[in-house]
């Protein structure tokens, strides 16, 4: 016996429609948690197809990883809408 339930998923859209409503949707914040990994991966892949040392490469991706971190909590922090809010700058 078939049995619907209803998940709340069919809302007929595909699936390539959602993930990119979800991908357009990250904050800044996920997006550079997200560069992150992707910094290192092309620093090895540097590595690999151009020749670049495995120091150098390394050295790039970390100095690059570090310049996005400071931005993100130095330069630019997330800072609540609250100004009860525990994150609330001046």
């Amino acid at each position: 016996m078939a049995t619907s339930r209803n998940t709340g998923h069919s809302t007929g859209r595909t699936v390539s429609q959602r993930t990119l409503d979800r991908l357009l949707s990250l904050s800044r914040y996920d997006a550079v948690l997200a560069a992150i990994p992707m910094v290192f991966a092309l620093a090895l892949t540097m590595h690999a197809l151009a020749g670049v040392s495995l120091y150098l490469a390394i050295t790039l991706g970390a100095v690059t990883s570090t310049l996005l971190l400071v931005d993100v909590i130095y330069l630019n922090p997330p800072v609540d809408a609250d100004p009860g809010g525990s994150a609330y700058r001046e």
